[in-house]
């Protein structure tokens, strides 16, 4: 069995995926984290800046691919990763598979990246709005009809605590 949490940055796929993998027997692997080990550096921003974004994405997609077809697995995956399309297609494909989107209100994600001093220093902005409220509203009015199409379960952590969310997703798997 494969659990994918799926959500945009800040929504506690990381957090979330540990605690689940750990009650559960499981591994969590992150895809942000396999594919910066892959291409040998520790942050998304370094790479995207030495590399570009286009390089950043096709090792994504391999690392996503390569994740897909292991068992007894978490996956935590990016939030930019179902917008490319051979991700989308191995996540949407992989077999015994429950797919949850962590769904939270760009207001509340904002306040969590914002909290997470690590995430800035090593996550690049992802439009020319420079990583503020505007950019997270932006970003996730394009990616949320996607991730809420490849989900087999949404749901709304926007009033819950780091347990309640843990505990609402392992009701599902």
């Amino acid at each position: 069995m494969k659990l994918i949490l799926i959500g945009y940055r800040g929504c506690g796929k990381t957090s979330v995926g540990k605690r689940v993998a750990q009650t559960r027997g499981m591994q969590y692997l992150d895809v942000d984290d396999v594919t910066c080990e892959r291409i040998g550096c520790d942050s998304i921003a370094k790479i995207w800046q030495e590399h570009g974004e286009p390089y950043w994405r096709e090792n994504e997609v391999a690392a996503t691919c390569e994740l897909c077809k292991q068992e007894n697995l978490v996956i935590g995956l990016g939030g930019g990763t179902l917008m490319q399309s051979g991700a989308r297609q191995a996540v949407e494909q992989a077999k015994e598979t429950i797919r949850i989107y962590l769904k939270a209100s760009p207001q509340v994600l904002y306040q969590r990246i914002t909290g997470d001093v690590r995430s800035s220093q090593t996550r690049p902005s992802l439009t020319a709005l420079g990583g503020g409220l505007d950019e997270v509203q932006h970003m996730l009015a394009q990616r949320e009809p996607t991730y809420q199409a490849v989900a087999d379960v949404v749901l709304d952590i926007n009033d819950m605590d780091l347990q309640q969310v843990t505990d609402a997703v392992l009701k599902h798997c």
